[in-house]
């Protein structure tokens, strides 16, 4: 029997954890029964109710969902010391929010199952459906031909909260991956795609569930300086490393 290993990375998330937690549960008692799950809760120092919420989760859930605190703040950090804690063959994550609709959750396995070894969803594909702000949609998409540019590759969606790994991506390519915040899953895939890993988009249902998506223009000014910052250090990084 697979096991599958799914991260849910918070901060802050008393209101989303109690409220979505429960239905990722349920999802996959009716529709992993042919798989060894568990849910990591990767709890970034919350200051809020989270740790309380997260852990009467855990009390109640016969060992299948594991509450995690990681002293530090960041979503990639949450993310890598989840996955890096248990022992598994297909290791998962997704927003709290579940912005994506877990029908996509089987395809991700499914796509590992026939060998990818990085499945990622994509809100980009013909197949997807997306609700979200403008200001959001441009951003994504700016964000999405710029990498692609930057680094020659043909993937369309890098940042999206929905992503599967097999065991060779966490023991060769996680080890890489230097970023410990938003920017940590976009590198994940770069590295794998530079790296010879197989890659594979899948379309997802997306619905942006964020109160604060029609944040001020500073904020995405400032957000969009830090990505293109970002590439810029992987793109040396990389250099570096195939000299």
């Amino acid at each position: 029997m697979k096991t599958v290993l799914i991260t849910i990375p918070v901060y802050n998330e008393e209101i989303d954890i109690p409220k979505n937690i429960p239905i990722l549960y349920d999802f996959c008692e009716k529709n992993l029964q042919n798989y060894d799950w568990k849910i990591i809760i990767g709890d970034n120092n919350s200051i809020d109710g989270t740790a309380g919420m997260a852990k009467k989760l855990e009390n109640e859930s016969n060992g299948k969902i594991i509450y995690k605190f990681i002293p530090q703040k960041g979503k990639g950090l949450a993310i890598r010391e989840s996955w890096k804690s248990f022992d598994a063959d297909f290791y998962i994550f997704m927003d709290a929010d579940l912005a994506t609709d877990l029908s996509a959750l089987l395809v991700l396995i499914k796509e590992l199952e026939n060998g990818n070894d990085l499945v990622i969803g994509s809100r980009f594909l013909k197949n997807s459906s997306v609700k979200r702000s403008f200001i959001r949609k441009i951003t994504s998409k700016v964000f999405s031909i710029l990498t692609r540019l930057v680094f020659g590759l043909t993937i369309k969606d890098y940042p999206c909260g929905f992503k599967g790994a097999n065991k060779y991506v966490i023991n060769n390519i996680l080890p890489q991956v230097k970023n410990n915040a938003f920017f940590f899953d976009t590198e994940l895939v770069i590295r794998s795609a530079m790296g010879g890993m197989k890659v594979k988009e899948i379309p997802v249902i997306w619905k942006d569930r964020d109160k604060t998506a029609s944040k001020s223009r500073v904020d995405i000014s400032k957000v969009t300086k830090e990505y293109l910052r970002e590439l810029s250090k992987l793109k040396k990084d990389l250099k570096k490393t195939n000299e």
